[in-house]
């Protein structure tokens, strides 16, 4: 009877051994397994991130040149404005000339 008790003991342990490692193992692959995944989802994030920071670069971009384009606009608009100007002016100008040159 006292050994049947020992062996009982003693199967009882392996038992619990086994099942110790076993634990060991699916905590080890658990771990594995999320540190997987968390690497996954920090590359899906950083992927992201540039994603949208090339859109807002783009978007910033277009905004800059059509910034460009309407001051180059005014620009052209104010020189065809000034050479108008101008060219009332040069009629006046001449004959300021030639009346003080007679």
């Amino acid at each position: 009877m006292v050994e049947e008790t020992i062996r009982t003991i003693k199967d009882t342990e392996c038992e619990a051994d086994k099942a110790m490692k076993e634990a060991d193992a699916a905590c080890a692959e658990i771990l594995e397994k999320a540190d997987a995944s968390a690497g996954r989802i920090k590359e899906e994030a950083e992927a992201k991130a540039k994603e949208n920071a090339q859109f807002a670069m783009n978007e910033a971009k277009k905004a800059g040149e059509e910034a460009v384009r309407d001051a180059l606009q005014k620009v052209d608009e104010e020189i065809v404005s000034l050479k108008r100007e101008a060219g009332s002016k040069e009629a006046e100008a001449i004959a300021a000339v030639i009346a003080q040159l007679v």
